[in-house]
């Protein structure tokens, strides 16, 4: 059985709530991640995502410096353990409808499972298929004929 653990991502960037819309967005690009984790006395209190940047800032001509961390952090924190498996994660993301599942280990982050990370699960399950290659193949094989003119 494939768990979170299996499929999430080990890197994971929390910043204190009392930070900047502009810091989050510079932490986000010298890490090179697409979400920033939000504690608050170091405990995860939500999530603040490259969407909510765009959504609550930059579309309503608000400047980032300006902008308070705790005003466009999305929460609930939406949070599964290491050893949830991945079809469970599934449907949570599928039922909220969120893109961003975290993964807490003894009340910490230990990673974080996207949508992303989903299809790079989705593609390793197709590649590690023999029966699924030999489909692609067959197929292939018997529509040769029609590609000859």
């Amino acid at each position: 059985m494939t768990t979170a653990r299996d499929i999430m991502s080990n890197k994971v960037v929390t910043m204190e709530s009392s930070v900047s819309a502009a810091d989050i967005a510079k932490i986000m690009e010298k890490n090179k991640v697409s979400s920033v984790i939000i504690t608050k006395d170091q405990k995860p209190i939500g999530i603040i995502t490259e969407r909510d940047l765009v959504s609550k800032i930059i579309s309503h001509n608000k400047k980032p410096s300006e902008v308070k961390t705790i005003d466009i952090i999305s929460y609930p924190l939406v949070v599964v353990s290491p050893l949830t498996p991945v079809d469970e994660v599934a449907e949570k993301m599928i039922d909220r409808k969120i893109r961003r599942v975290v993964v807490m280990d003894m009340d910490q982050p230990s990673g974080i499972i996207t949508v992303t990370d989903f299809v790079k699960h989705l593609h390793k399950m197709l590649v590690d298929n023999v029966d699924y290659k030999q489909d692609v193949y067959q197929h292939l094989i018997e529509d040769w004929e029609y590609w000859i003119p």
